[in-house]
């Protein structure tokens, strides 16, 4: 009896053993998983467009760039040939000496020719002073019909002509020039001021105007065109005249120092 009993109480515990063992087991074999974890979400007709628009960019990406390279190449090939080569000529706070010559014509006096010099410092890239003069003489021989009429004789009629200018230069023009197989640079400014005339017929107070051209050369040297209007009041034969006598002339300048 005594056995019996012992065999009927253990029974039940080893079925609870033999439970927890094999729970314990199953829970190491496989991971948890929580029960509140969402389920996938399902593929729509949408969801593949989207996919394969990714998949088409992801595939034109190295064809981009590859063409993009292609370009680049053929751009920095096209470069090289024309052979262009930067030649920064700079002009601020440099000084600048010219010598000129040209032809100049007068209002009441006929053409004649001009020579001079000038002084230029630049301020900046784009704007200088100048200071200038010039000599040239009165040729009156279109005015010695009048001579006849008034009786009248010019003291005389070759007398010199000295102009003196204070000018402010303003150069909203630059570029390049290629000359041959050479790159040079240019610029073009605008001149105005006021001067003064010394000569037989008029001495006194004129107003100037002009624009000019300059090509570089190097990196100190520049060959200058200008043309200028001066605007003065001239006497002759007792006449006063307001008169624009108009100059172009051709120059050489040499900047300081001779280095950028």
């Amino acid at each position: 009896m005594g056995a019996d009993r012992l065999v009927g109480a253990g029974l039940p515990l080893a079925l609870a053993a033999v439970t927890a063992l094999s729970g314990a087991g199953a829970a190491a074999a496989s991971p948890a998983v929580s029960p509140r974890q969402p389920a996938a979400p399902p593929v729509t007709a949408e969801t593949m467009k989207a996919r394969a628009a990714v998949a088409a960019v992801a595939a034109e990406r190295p064809t981009s760039i590859c063409i993009d390279q292609e370009i680049a190449d053929r751009l920095a090939i096209k470069r090289k040939r024309r052979k262009v080569v930067d030649r920064l000529f700079v002009k601020q706070a440099r000084h600048e000496l010219s010598i000129i010559g040209g032809y100049y014509v007068s209002d009441l006096f006929s053409s004649t020719y001009a020579v001079g010099a000038s002084y230029t410092y630049h301020m900046t890239e784009t704007t200088a002073v100048e200071l200038g003069g010039a000599i040239t003489h009165a040729d009156a021989e279109l005015v010695r019909a009048l001579e006849g009429e008034r009786d009248e004789v010019l003291e005389d009629d070759f007398a010199q002509v000295r102009f003196f200018e204070s000018l402010l230069l303003w150069t909203p023009v630059y570029g390049k020039l290629r000359l041959g197989g050479d790159v040079s640079r240019f610029d073009i400014h605008l001149d105005v001021g006021a001067g003064v005339i010394d000569s037989n017929t008029s001495r006194g107070a004129a107003g100037v105007a002009g624009v000019g051209f300059k090509l570089f050369a190097g990196r100190a040297l520049a060959f200058r065109l200008d043309a200028r209007d001066h605007v003065y009041r001239q006497e002759l034969l007792d006449d006063r005249f307001l008169v624009n006598d108009l100059s172009l002339t051709l120059g050489l300048s040499l900047f300081l120092p001779l280095r950028n």
